[in-house]
């Protein structure tokens, strides 16, 4: 098995419900020397050890600290994770478990930094060029990866797209945008994904991903358009309602919406929220959440089909559900576009 699968392997094994907590750095008392070598490798190789006590150990293989350990970790690598022939079978140290030998796998990534304080830098925000999305920061349970995805056609997704997972590298960057992976759900929110078309930048915009569950490589579904709406434009694109701005009470909310057929709603349309992050933007038009009668009111709604307007409405619908959050749409009207 090589890094690159292992890594994948990880990382699928994160979302679907366990957490590591290894520091990948050499300092510390939740870092590499405490957890994988004073338990597994310091019996051996120690520079205090001398002799038989060194149970066949070269005498300048040593792990007790950073300088002596820093030469060699490479090889260390190829020996307890990839080979795992250390520590040897039948001399009573057990061998590195997952949570270990993801923790080196990410050390190794990182270039085998020394200390958290030495590593921690803040990474760009999120980007996708057409091709594939840029995920510097996301957190998922208590650790934090770099991932790499690729667009994909995926008929089941409401967009008609999905991502496959080309890689993911635990790092120890921090990120004023994070994405953040819900493990329970599987869904990945990436705020502020920088959009590149032809090399230019043509804005930010909140994407919503879910995890296709037992798919390996890891496929996600992209459940909100990638396409950067026209000055931050309230729009409909036959399945994606995007809301900049929804007024709540005294906050301001960033939502996406999927269409869905309903039951029960007078036609027969309603939607369920994908995404929701708090926003400081601002509109003329924007939709307004009434706490007392639960009905969100959309006073202008781009109709959207191949990246062309074809209509403008007013639209109202009724919070009928919570969880998922599920809006029924009462009525909507066409507003007549100025000639």
């Amino acid at each position: 098995m090589n890094i690159k699968s292992s890594l994948i392997i990880l990382f699928f094994f994160l979302i679907t419900g366990h957490a590591f907590a290894i520091d990948p750095v050499y300092e510390g008392s939740n870092g590499i020397r405490e957890r994988v070598f004073a338990t597994n490798c310091l019996a051996c190789h120690s520079s205090e050890l001398t002799g038989p006590d060194r149970n066949g150990a070269p005498p300048e293989i040593n792990f007790d600290t950073y300088e002596a350990t820093e030469p060699t970790a490479e090889r260390a690598m190829v020996r307890a994770v990839e080979e795992m022939s250390m520590p040897p079978a039948g001399n009573g140290i057990p061998q590195l478990n997952d949570e270990q030998k993801s923790a080196m796998l990410a050390w190794q990534s990182a270039g085998f930094p020394q200390s958290l304080t030495a590593t921690t830098s803040v990474a760009p925000n999120s980007s996708f060029d057409g091709t594939r999305l840029r995920i510097p920061v996301v957190i998922v349970g208590t650790q934090r990866f770099n991932a790499v995805l690729r667009l994909t056609l995926l008929e089941s997704s409401p967009t008609g797209f999905g991502f496959v997972l080309e890689s993911a590298v635990l790092t120890t960057e921090r990120s004023r945008a994070p994405a953040t992976a819900n493990i329970q759900t599987g869904r990945v929110l990436v705020p502020s994904v920088t959009v590149i078309r032809n090399g230019v930048n043509t804005g930010t915009v909140d994407i919503q991903l879910t995890l296709v569950p037992g798919t390996r490589p890891m496929l996600f579904s992209l459940d909100t358009r990638l396409v950067v709406p026209a000055n931050a434009s309230y729009s409909f694109n036959s399945r994606v309602l995007n809301l900049p701005v929804v007024i709540i009470g005294n906050q301001r909310f960033r939502a996406n919406l999927r269409l869905i057929p309903l039951e029960g709603s007078p036609t027969r349309i309603g939607f369920v929220l994908q995404s929701a992050v708090l926003t400081t933007a601002t509109s003329d038009n924007a939709a307004i959440f009434n706490t007392s009668t639960r009905r969100l009111v959309l006073p202008y709604v781009e109709m959207i089909r191949n990246d062309t307007v074809e209509s403008v409405v007013r639209a109202e619908m009724q919070l009928v559900g919570t969880n998922p959050t599920v809006l029924s749409l009462l009525r909507f009207a066409t507003i007549p576009r100025a000639q």
